[in-house]
C-alpha cells in the first residue's frame, strides 16, 4: 500500500518533468498518459486499502527523531476526495487535448508543455494535500497548489489573466499564513507536526491551530474577505476554471478544515457563512459574464461545505441558489 500510495503521488511529478522536456507536438500525449497513469494507482490504492479492512492506515516518510516531517494517511476520507481529484484531473486533461486548439472560436490556441506540465503538477499536490498526515505536509503542497493556479491563470498572457493571476496567488498566500501559524503552534505544543496531534491541544493553543487553519481555507476556497481573487481566475482556459476553481482547488480549503476537525476533534462554531451566501448570490445575479457568475456561484456554494452545522444556513443557500435559477 505505501509503494501505491507514493507511486500515485509522483508520478504526476514525473510526468510534468517529461511533458517540460517534450515535444510540444507531443505534451498532450504525454499528458494524458501520466494522468490515466495516476488514476489507475490510485484506482489501486483505493482497492488495497479496502481490502484491508482498516480505518485507516497512516504512514511515517520523513521525521527527524521522533518529529514527523511528512507522512501519509490514508482512510475514507481522504481515499474520497483522492478519487475526485485524480479522475476529474484526467477527463480534464483529456478534455484540453480538444479545447486547446487552432479551431476554438474563443481562444485558437494549441496546447503548450507549460499548460500540461503546470495541470500534471496540479494533480500531484491535490493528491499530496489530500494524503498529508502532518500539518507542514499539507502547507508544502497548499502552496503548489497555489504557484499552479497562477501559471494557469495567467496562460494566455494577457493583461487582464496576468493580473486577475496576481490576485490570486497574494490572496491564497496570504490565507497559507494560518497554515504557517497552525504548524508552529502545534509544533511548540505538541513536539510533532502531525494532524493527529491536534487532540492533544488545549486552551488558547487550540484556538490558534484552528483559526490559522479557517483562515487558510478561507483564502483558499474564496470565503469572505478573501473571496475576491475566484471570479477573476475565470481568465483561465475553461478546462482549467472548471477544474481548479470549481471542482477542485477551492474544495482544499474545505478539506484542510474537514480533516483538522477528524484528526482534532470538536471546534467551536464559526459564524458568518450566511453574509458570504448572500453577498455571493447578489453578485451572482447582476454580472453579464457567465465566468464570473459561475466564479460566485462557487463562492456562495462552498459556504454549505464550511458550515455544514447551522441548518439555518443550508436553507438559506438553498432559496438563494434557487432564486437565482442556478441548480449548482
Amino acid at each position: 500500500m505505501e509503494n501505491l500510495a507514493l507511486t500515485t503521488l509522483m508520478l504526476p511529478f514525473i510526468g510534468a518533468l517529461v511533458v517540460s522536456f517534450s515535444p510540444q507536438r507531443r505534451a498532450a500525449e504525454w499528458g494524458i498518459l501520466f494522468a490515466a497513469l495516476t488514476t489507475l494507482c490510485m484506482l489501486s490504492l483505493i482497492s488495497a486499502f479496502y481490502q484491508a479492512d482498516k480505518v485507516a492506515v497512516t504512514l511515517t516518510l520523513v521525521n527527524v527523531g521522533d518529529v514527523a516531517l511528512f507522512g501519509l494517511v490514508i482512510d475514507r476520507v481522504s481515499t474520497l476526495i483522492l478519487f475526485v481529484v485524480v479522475f476529474l484531473g484526467l477527463l480534464v486533461t483529456i478534455y484540453s487535448t480538444g479545447y486547446l486548439t487552432d479551431k476554438n472560436r474563443e481562444h485558437p490556441h494549441n496546447g503548450t508543455n507549460r499548460y500540461y506540465a503546470f495541470l500534471l503538477v496540479f494533480i500531484g499536490a491535490m493528491a499530496g494535500l489530500v494524503l498529508s498526515s502532518t500539518l507542514l505536509g499539507q502547507l508544502l503542497f497548499f502552496e503548489i497548489t497555489g504557484g499552479c493556479s497562477w501559471a494557469l491563470i495567467s496562460y494566455y498572457q494577457s493583461d487582464k489573466a496576468q493580473r486577475s493571476a496576481l490576485k490570486a496567488l497574494l490572496i491564497t498566500h496570504i490565507g497559507s499564513l494560518g497554515l504557517y501559524l497552525a504548524a508552529a503552534t502545534l509544533f511548540l505544543q505538541t513536539g510533532t507536526f502531525a494532524l493527529s496531534a491536534m487532540s492533544e491541544l488545549h486552551g488558547d493553543a487550540r484556538y490558534l491551530v484552528y483559526g490559522g487553519i479557517l483562515f487558510a481555507a478561507w483564502g483558499k476556497s474564496a470565503q469572505l474577505p478573501m473571496q475576491a481573487w475566484l471570479p477573476d481566475a475565470m481568465e483561465a482556459p475553461t478546462p482549467i476554471s472548471a477544474y481548479l476553481h470549481a471542482a477542485s482547488m477551492v474544495k482544499v480549503g474545505v478539506y484542510i478544515f474537514a480533516r483538522a476537525i477528524i484528526d482534532g476533534g470538536n471546534i467551536p462554531h464559526v459564524i458568518g457563512g450566511v453574509g458570504m451566501v448572500m453577498g455571493a448570490g447578489h453578485h451572482s445575479l447582476w454580472l453579464p459574464d457567465v465566468f464570473a457568475t459561475a466564479g460566485y456561484e462557487a463562492v456562495a456554494g462552498l459556504v454549505d461545505h464550511h458550515s455544514t452545522w447551522l441548518d439555518v444556513l443550508r436553507l438559506v443557500a438553498l432559496h438563494l441558489r434557487l432564486a437565482a435559477g442556478a441548480g449548482g
